[in-house]
């Protein structure tokens, strides 16, 4: 099970081993087909996007397919979906109210063994679950006021993105390249490359991790300054610092965010021509468009929840090694 949330850093997952459940819960699914979608059928920007299922052997399957989506808002029947999701969720292992949990990643971008989710995460995923399927039936969805940091953000970010577009007040040189979401959004590419991934334009295949490639692992408190740490040991420099000549001179953006629960993420953004700023949140299709449906001419200002947490502009480089 993988509840699909995070943008940069592996998504939650979690096994469920009792014979007896797995079958009871595949019959429950059989019996509401309507509630089953295809894999990022349907909502694919940051926050909640559904709860995926993988079938990891071939006996007693049911007729379902071996993956497949429930609650992302692409199944017909979006509230047989989330009553199915919410008891989906309520097998996550837990660490009890007011903990971390830990998790392990393999190279793949999928979690390896778990201590288990703090409850305070798992009810918020429950509560996504519901939100969705109101908004899939027509119904009411509540969205909150959207203030970017709090108002709190740095007075220069606006300048520094303004200033992309003035040749006379402009820091550095810069490459951009035309926003190409097939080469991205292809099956054997999407799954297995994030926003980290797209903003360097390095197809890895391995969910890519700051400065993984450099021996440094993100701290769990994903603050801006250790997110960005790993992204200097990979090569790339913050906006100002300009990159020397070459190619793939690429504009990024890094923005982080805290989810209920505790558990922290991070989310990077390119510069396309024209002013337009594209993205992948995890291992969604790549789109240049804000959670709003807006096409994006400022990451500064776009609706990005819950990554509420500017972290500034940085320059990627041809001679960038990730991992």
């Amino acid at each position: 099970m993988v509840v699909d949330i995070f943008s940069g850093r592996p998504n939650p997952s979690w096994e469920i081993q009792d014979p007896d459940e797995v079958h009871e819960l595949l019959e429950l699914v059989a019996r509401n087909r309507a509630a089953v979608a295809e894999v990022a059928s349907g909502f694919t920007g940051l926050g909640f996007r559904g709860v995926q299922v993988e079938l990891t052997d071939d006996l007693d399957t049911a007729g379902l397919p071996p993956r497949f989506e429930l609650a992302g808002g692409g199944g017909r029947d979006p509230y047989a979906g989330a009553e199915i999701a919410e008891r989906l969720v309520r097998t996550m292992p837990t660490t009890g109210a007011g903990s971390s949990g830990s998790r392990d990643a393999d190279d793949t971008g999928n979690s390896g063994e778990t201590a288990g989710y703090p409850e305070e995460f798992l009810e918020s995923v429950c509560e996504e679950i519901r939100r969705t399927a109101r908004r899939g039936a027509g119904g009411a969805t509540t969205v909150e006021p959207h203030d970017e940091d709090g108002g709190r953000g740095p007075v220069e970010a606006e300048g520094q993105i303004a200033s992309l577009g003035d040749g006379a007040a402009l820091a550095c040189a810069y490459d951009v390249t035309p926003f190409n979401p097939a080469f991205w959004n292809a099956p054997d590419t999407q799954p297995h490359n994030n926003c980290y991934n797209f903003a360097v334009n390095r197809r890895t295949n391995t969910f890519a991790q700051p400065g993984r490639a450099h021996g440094y692992t993100i701290p769990g408190t994903v603050r801006c300054n250790e997110v960005s740490t790993g992204a200097l040991r990979d090569g790339l420099r913050v906006w100002g610092n300009c990159q020397p000549p070459g190619t793939l001179r690429y504009v990024v953006a890094l923005v982080t965010g805290t989810f209920p629960g505790g558990f922290r993420d991070y989310h990077w953004y390119r510069l396309h021509p024209g002013g337009i700023w594209a993205h992948k949140p995890g291992s969604t299709p790549a789109r240049n468009t804000d959670n709003s449906g807006r096409v994006i001419t400022d990451p500064y200002t776009c609706d990005r929840r819950p990554y509420s947490e500017w972290c500034g502009l940085f320059q990627s480089h041809n001679s960038v090694v990730i991992n």
